[in-house]
C-alpha cells in the first residue's frame, strides 16, 4: 500500500494524474514459458535385428529388469517392454521377484542363465590360455 496523506493533507489532481501516467509506463512482469520436456521417439514395433539385440543384452540386464529399464536402454515403447519381459519370462531367461502387480513388473536373470554365462566366461578364458592370447590392457 502507497503512503496515506497525513490529516489536512489532500492529493491534488495533479499529484494523482502524475502518479497514474508513471504507474501505466512500467511494464509488467512477463512470466517465463515453462521448460517442455523433449518428447521421446521410441519403437513401437520390433524388427529382428532389434530383437537380437535385445535377446543378447537381456541376461547382461543385472537383477534388476523392469519395464523402465527396457524402455531406456533399448528405446522401446512401455507397452512393448512389458510384451518383451512377458516373452523373456516365458522363454526362461527372466525370473519374477516377490508378488507381481500389474503397474510395476520387477523381473530378475535367472540362475540357470547366469551360471551359464559364467561357464562360458570360463570356458572362454581356458580357450585364450591355450591359445595363448592375452586380453587387452
Amino acid at each position: 500500500m502507497g503512503k496515506q496523506p497525513t490529516q489536512g493533507q489532500k492529493k491534488t489532481k495533479d499529484a494523482i494524474a502524475k502518479a497514474a501516467s508513471s504507474r501505466s509506463k512500467t511494464t509488467k512482469k512477463k512470466w517465463t514459458k515453462g521448460r517442455n520436456k523433449d518428447k521421446l521417439n521410441n519403437a513401437v514395433f520390433l524388427d529382428a535385428q532389434q530383437y537380437k539385440q535385445i535377446d543378447a543384452q537381456v541376461s547382461k540386464l543385472g537383477s534388476l529388469v523392469t519395464v523402465s529399464v527396457l524402455s531406456d536402454k533399448f528405446k522401446i515403447n512401455g507397452s512393448l517392454a512389458r510384451k518383451v519381459l512377458k516373452h523373456f519370462e516365458t522363454k526362461g531367461v527372466l525370473v519374477p521377484v516377490g508378488d507381481q502387480h500389474n503397474s510395476q513388473y520387477i523381473y530378475t536373470v535367472s540362475a540357470q542363465v547366469q551360471a551359464d554365462q559364467k561357464a562360458a566366461a570360463a570356458a572362454q578364458a581356458e580357450q585364450q590360455k591355450a591359445t595363448g592370447k592375452k586380453g587387452k590392457k
